[in-house]
């Protein structure tokens, strides 16, 4: 009679197993069976096999007994902990990931995740992370390592740009607060006063001034380096003194651009993209796992990203994978038409002219095409009026020595 077992608690742990024999040899494999005691369920039957379901270590009791009675027996895992395990090891992969896993788990303690700065001065951030980093403080640096007080008195001691610094490790983070240095001027940069003179040719239309002795007026045509506001200041009372002078002398000017595009140019079309190469990123170490060689061609770019793993509050942990794609093109070289030229000479003398004169107010605009001197590009000249600010700071000292 057959004995019924279902999936349990004790199937998961122990495994589930198949046990299959010849179809001529199922009377044998449950004498087996009924002879050690053993529970079985499921019991199947084709013109190939025959096969019963049990527990992993009574299948491969009873596989052995088979084998002792002549009965070729094969047992198969399907279900439990031993089938997942069986998988697992056939996949390097998954046991690489895992052993990563155990790894990063037991260093995470020990070592600094990440460095937060606050700072109160002009000092980047950039700056200071450097400056930490040649002291030992860095994202994988080993707590244990780090004498703190040690640090904090090399770095002031060293620093002309920090006055105080404060590293707190809690956990896995650097906690850093700086205080910057106030840093007065070099001494031959020490002047009484600053004069506004004119930067450029212009004809002045205002002032729009916070300190300063206005000397120019309004619709008076000045050259470059006209004083236009002095820092000497007449105080009535006490006599003149000096004082910087501060603010905009708004005058009408006329700027020229000019731009060449070129007819002749070499264009480039994607052919192929493909990754070449991927590094393991491990706080500050990056170890090459995978390059892809064999390839002879000379028209490619490889860019690199850097995929890190985003932690709580979407903070950046210092592990991830570094990525090398190539990126296949080829070079063909093209001809422009005239108004091809034409068109992209308009972009860009325009983009010249907003990033030069982002403040000032455009009056009028005239463009002028001409010939290059051998003929191959498109020129384009704009001549632009505006009203802009023409004030460019001078120092002076009134006793120069």
């Amino acid at each position: 009679m057959e004995k019924r077992r279902n999936k349990s608690f004790e199937g998961a742990i122990l495994g589930e197993a198949h046990i299959s024999v010849k179809p001529d040899d199922l009377l044998p494999l449950l004498n087996v069976l009924l002879e050690l005691g053993e529970s079985y369920r499921n019991i199947r039957k084709d013109d190939e096999e025959a096969s019963v379901d049990l527990a992993y270590p009574a299948a491969i009791k009873v596989a052995a007994r088979c084998r002792e009675n002549g009965i070729n027996a094969d047992v198969e895992l399907y279900f439990g902990i031993p089938y997942l395990l069986s998988r697992v090891v056939r996949r390097p992969g998954i046991i690489a990931g895992i052993l990563a896993a155990i790894i990063i788990i037991s260093l995470s303690g020990t070592v600094i995740w990440d460095v937060r700065i606050e700072c109160d001065g002009e000092t980047s951030e950039e700056e200071i992370k450097e400056l930490l980093a040649a002291h030992g403080v860095y994202p994988g640096a080993k707590k244990a390592h780090l004498d703190i007080g040690r640090i904090q008195a090399d770095i002031e001691s060293e620093s002309r740009e920090i006055a105080w610094i404060s590293v707190n490790v809690i956990g896995t983070v650097a906690y850093v607060e700086v205080i910057a240095e106030v840093i007065p001027p070099p001494e031959g940069e020490i002047y009484d006063g600053v004069n506004l003179v004119a930067s450029r040719d212009g004809v002045i239309t205002g002032f729009e001034l916070i300190a300063g002795e206005p000397v120019a007026e309004i619709g008076l045509t000045v050259k470059k380096g006209d004083l236009l506001v002095s820092g000497l200041y007449d105080s009535k009372r006490f006599g003149y003194r000096a004082v910087e002078a501060e603010g905009c002398v708004l005058a009408r000017t006329e700027e020229v651009f000019s731009v060449e595009i070129p007819l002749e140019y070499t264009s480039r079309s994607a052919v192929e993209s493909e990754i070449c190469e991927i590094s393991l990123i491990f706080f500050a170490l990056r170890q090459k796992i995978f390059k892809k060689g064999g390839f002879s061609g000379t028209s490619y770019d490889i860019i690199y990203s850097d995929i890190y793993i985003y932690s709580y509050g979407d903070k950046t942990l210092p592990v991830g994978l570094s990525v090398g794609r190539r990126n296949i093109y080829t070079e063909e070289v093209k001809m422009r038409s005239t108004d091809e030229a034409r068109d992209l000479a308009y972009l860009e003398i325009n983009r010249q002219i907003l990033s030069a004169l982002p403040d000032a107010e455009i009056l009028s605009r005239s463009y002028a095409a001409e010939e290059s001197a051998d003929g191959a590009a498109y020129r384009l000249v704009c001549r632009v009026n505006c009203i802009r600010d023409i004030a460019e700071a001078k120092p002076f000292n009134i006793n120069p020595s």
